[in-house]
């Protein structure tokens, strides 16, 4: 198959059965843009032949190091055209654990603190955060284990990156980013860092009035949607007419408060577009009930072949000509004779069925009262 652009590229690598893909991606490199969503499909057989094949530009190696799979790892090292470069990423985006297991087991001495870091006692770990310069793998890896007196020390070391700081933020005690906070001798980094806690510590009441009157910085926003209650996050997204705001709150991990939300909120095309690709059934049933999707999504929305969801949009709504036609091709028979007994065909979708439809769906549309004159098509 030879794919003319990007937009078919992307579509292929969506909707293709790992054995299409595989034949695609022996004959050919995708285009630079595309490689991130191959990796991102998590076909690891794929990813790998790939890898060994072409390599990666610099986006899809970053995917491929927060994937944490080691042979895609070491092939992504191995075939690097600049290895220095490809280093710095790996150690800047790798999980923590990869990149010291690869670095003892390739011998870099300098990192020879993985020892200490792995199997030191607390105090040993402490003497030695408070006499030597750590690497920031180190750092955020005692941060993340949340042994305070270790914590307080790192920051008074200072140097810490946006990573280790955002880390604190989101998972230490009161009194650790309270250190943190005090401890910033940067103005205008210092108020980002009361707002996080502020977003953190504050009661609903108090952030609910803050939000009237201030906007959170745009780096701070992140944290916010994050972490803050979600009734707060729909006043907020209201208040100051978040154009992605509710792409941030389908990512978000609140089922209850989500599940209502969507069944009494229209989403926007962005946001359509996500939850058919997060694809979780709980959320795409609750919005399906209520709302149906534009002519492009519900084609998609078809193209996803989920049996359960599409008995369920039709009991609720009709679909568009396109969509229709897409349903015939399905083949589905409990689908498509379920839709010609509720609702009319389109011109182009009767062509589809004629061709491809079963006696028993063909009989059917024939004798259903949509439209009252159904013309037979040319033969």
């Amino acid at each position: 198959m030879k794919l003319k652009n990007l937009k078919q590229e992307l579509e292929f690598i969506r909707s293709a059965e790992p054995q299409e893909l595989m034949s695609q991606v022996v004959k050919t490199r995708f285009s630079t843009k595309a490689e991130k969503p191959l990796i991102r499909r998590g076909i690891s057989d794929i990813s790998l032949f790939y890898i060994k094949a072409y390599g990666l530009k610099e986006a899809a190696q970053i995917e491929v190091f927060r994937t944490n799979h080691p042979k895609l790892v070491e092939a992504v090292l191995e075939t690097s055209a600049d290895p220095g470069r490809t280093m710095v990423l790996f150690l800047a985006h790798g999980e923590y654990n990869t990149v010291m297991k690869y670095l003892k087991r390739h011998d870099v001495p300098q990192y020879t603190e993985q020892e200490l870091v792995w199997y030191g006692k607390p105090e040993e770990i402490l003497h030695h955060v408070r006499r030597h310069r750590i690497s920031p793998f180190a750092r955020y890896d005692l941060i993340r284990r949340g042994n305070p007196a270790i914590i307080r020390a790192i920051i008074a070391k200072g140097r810490l990156n946006e990573r280790e700081k955002l880390e604190i933020m989101t998972r230490g005690a009161y009194d650790e980013v309270e250190f943190l906070v005090q401890s910033e001798a940067n103005p205008a980094e210092e108020q980002k860092l009361r707002q996080m806690q502020m977003i953190r510590f504050s009661s609903r009441k108090k952030l609910e009035k803050y939000i009237r009157t201030r906007r959170f910085y745009h780096e701070v926003e992140d944290f916010f949607f994050k972490l803050a209650p979600f009734a707060v996050l729909i006043s907020y997204i209201k208040h100051y007419q978040i154009e992605n705001g509710q792409e941030l709150l389908l990512k978000r991990n609140d089922r209850p408060e989500l599940l209502g939300y969507l069944s009494k909120n229209w989403l926007c095309e962005e946001g359509a577009k996500l939850l058919l690709k997060l694809g979780i059934h709980a959320e795409i049933k609750a919005y399906i009930k209520k709302h149906y999707f534009n002519d492009e999504q519900e084609v998609h929305f078809i193209k996803r072949g989920k049996h359960r969801e599409i008995m369920l949009y039709l009991a609720n709504h009709s679909l568009c000509d396109k969509a229709q036609i897409e349903l015939i091709y399905r083949r589905n028979q409990a689908e498509i004779t379920y839709f010609i007994s509720h609702y009319p065909l389109a011109d182009a979708a009767v062509d589809v069925l004629y061709k491809c439809g079963s006696d028993e769906a063909i009989n059917l549309w024939q004798n259903t009262p949509y439209p009252l004159l159904r013309p037979l098509p040319a033969t």
